[in-house]
This record gives structure tokens, C-alpha cells and sequence, in this order.
């Protein structure tokens, strides 16, 4: 039995190698990375629960220029983003139905006034027959008067006096039917002086009204809206022109069901492409499903939402009207800025 010759090994044992310190700090890099990523969708789909966040709209106070009445659009004097002071003439509008009845109104005072005419020459004959009835009745009451003594003189007849009676009578009859018609006659001119002072309230105050077409600014600010064109027909009520007035603010949307409570007089940050400013919340407006206007137009809100008007501390700085406005911050609130940013571009 041979015994095999063992040599001795002369392969190395190997020892475990120490980790490069590079390969540490890559995998502490991707480590914080999935952090970062992690806290970045936290605050993505969760930050508005925890932070103060939402959209704002630049706006101020509307007012609405608008024709009382149907007319063809003339003349626009100013437009969109154009300054103007209250009363400033802003649109010339012409209206047929306007005319028409102030040249009705004006064809019936002119038939009024010639009734009154007319009536008022009938009255001032009238009072010159009064005073020949009154000479008349007097001569006849005379008349009467020697006859019945005639007649208990024996000097008259009784056919005589029946015919003083007759003539008194007369005489006082048309003295009442003058009287009487006089009166009658006053009355119609009453009513015709109240007739004519009717439509020259009508036709004041459609004068007023129409203004030779001119239709005025109702406040001073900024035409922010012009939706009528020339040679167009407007109908009462139908706006021409849009204008904001007053100092502006922010009417600003925020999430419902958040862990935050926002109350008036919280003060609040907001976000303009790269500037910040400062404001404070003013008030609250409880809405649950129907949002302002200027929402509807901007913004896409769940059903309920929580409407607020934030007050711009910087007057001197404060954003144009009608623009964007971020509100709020939290966790990344910059990047997630710029993400939004990125997404919309």
C-alpha cells in the first residue's frame, strides 16, 4: 500500500476585501435619492392635507356696461386694458324704438298743447258771456219787478208779467248753462295741464335715459372685457363691456378636508412665477359646488371647495389682474412649482 505524497498547497486562502469607500457613498446617494423621491410624491399627492396650498385669481371689484334698452352699437371708444374714469363716455348706441316714442311723445304734446290752446280761448269767451248773462238776468229780474207793481197798479197785464218771467228765466238758464260750461271746461283744461306735464316727464326722462346714445363708464378701473362689436344689435341688458374697478385682490380655492383650520386674518404667502408675496386672508365665502366665475374659467375644483379673499399686502407690487397665483407651501413646495410648471409648458 503506497501512501500518496501530499504536497503542500500553495493557493492562497482568500480573505475577505474591504468595500471601496466610492461604493459606499454611491449607495448612500441612491438611498437619499429614493428619500427625496419618496418625500417629493408624499408632498405631491399628500401635502395639501398637511400644508396650506391652493390656486388664487387676481381680480377686483365688476362692473358691468350694459344699454337699457335695444340699439345698434355705433362707436366703441375704448378698449380692453384701457383706464377710464367714472362717467367717461365708452360706447355711442342708437335705438329706433327710442326715437319712435319720443317722436310719439313729442307728436302728443303738440296735440295737447293745441287742445289746451283751444280750450283755454273757450274759457275766455265764456267769461265775457257771463257778463252780459249777469246784465241780462239783472234786467230781467228789473223788468219782472215793474210788472208785478204794475200789475197791483192796475197798469199792467198779466200777460205782461208772464213774459218778464219768461225772459228772467231764460236769462238765469243760460247764466247756469255759461257757469255750468266754464266749469266743465276748467276741469278738461285740468286734465289736459296734467296730460301735457306727463309727457314731459316721459319725454325727460327718456332723454335722460338715452342720452343721445352715450353710454358711460359706471366706475373708474380697467376695461377688462369688450364683447360687443360695431354695427352690432344689443338687447337691454346684454353686457357691452366689462370693467374692474377698486383695489385688487385674490379670490383664492383651497382643498376641503385638509388637517389645517383657515380662518380671517391668517396670513398667508403666494407664489408669482418667481416672486413672493404677502397676504391676508379677509374672509370666507361657504361654497359647495358652485364656484365663482372666474374659478369656472381658471381652475377644474372637486365638487366641494373652500372659497377665500386674500388681501395683497404690497400694493406697489401686486400681480396684474386675472393672473395665477400659487398660495401656500409645505415640503418642496418649489420644485413641486417647478414640476407643475414643467407639466403645463
Amino acid at each position: 500500500m503506497k501512501l500518496k505524497n501530499h504536497r503542500p498547497s500553495t493557493r492562497l486562502i482568500r480573505e475577505p476585501r474591504a468595500i471601496p469607500k466610492k461604493r459606499n457613498l454611491g449607495r448612500w446617494i441612491y438611498v437619499g435619492l429614493l428619500l427625496l423621491v419618496g418625500l417629493w410624491a408624499f408632498d405631491v399627492f399628500f401635502g395639501q392635507f398637511f400644508f396650506l396650498r391652493g390656486n388664487g385669481l387676481v381680480i377686483a371689484r365688476p362692473y358691468v356696461v350694459a344699454s337699457e334698452y335695444i340699439g345698434t352699437v355705433r362707436d366703441i371708444a375704448v378698449r380692453q386694458g384701457d383706464r377710464v374714469e367714472r362717467g367717461d363716455v365708452v360706447a355711442h348706441l342708437s335705438s329706433r324704438e327710442y326715437d319712435e316714442e319720443l317722436a310719439r311723445l313729442q307728436f302728443e304734446l303738440a296735440t295737447l298743447s293745441a287742445d289746451r290752446a283751444r280750450m283755454t280761448s273757450k274759457i275766455g269767451g265764456a267769461r265775457q258771456l257771463v257778463e252780459l248773462a249777469r246784465k241780462r238776468l239783472k234786467s230781467a229780474a228789473k223788468f219782472r219787478t215793474r210788472m208785478e207793481t204794475g200789475l197791483e197798479d192796475g197798469v199792467a197785464t198779466g200777460t205782461a208779467l208772464n213774459t218778464a218771467y219768461e225772459r228772467e228765466y231764460t236769462a238765469r238758464e243760460d247764466l247756469e248753462r255759461i257757469t255750468s260750461d266754464i266749469t266743465s271746461l276748467r276741469a278738461e283744461l285740468g286734465a289736459l295741464y296734467q296730460q301735457i306735464d306727463q309727457r314731459y316727464v316721459l319725454i325727460d326722462r327718456i332723454e335722460r335715459s338715452y342720452d343721445e346714445g352715450r353710454l358711460v363708464a359706471p366706475a373708474s378701473g380697467i376695461i377688462t372685457e369688450v364683447s360687443a362689436i360695431e354695427s352690432s344689435v344689443i338687447r337691454p341688458g346684454n353686457p357691452i363691456m366689462k370693467i374692474a374697478s377698486g383695489k385688487p385682490y385674490v379670490l383664492a380655492y383651497f382643498e376641503n378636508g385638509s388637517l389645517y383650520e383657515l380662518e380671517p386674518g391668517q396670513a398667508v404667502t403666494m407664489h408669482y412665477g418667481t416672486k413672493t408675496l404677502r397676504g391676508t386672508v379677509t374672509s370666507l365665502l361657504p361654497v359647495s359646488e358652485q364656484l365663482p366665475e372666474e374659478f369656472q374659467r381658471s381652475f377644474q375644483p372637486t365638487s366641494r371647495a373652500q372659497i377665500a379673499e386674500v388681501k395683497i399686502a404690497d400694493d406697489a407690487h401686486h400681480p396684474p389682474l386675472f393672473a395665477k397665483l400659487d398660495i401656500g407651501g409645505g415640503l418642496f413646495s418649489s420644485v413641486h412649482r417647478l414640476f407643475d410648471w414643467m407639466l403645463k409648458t
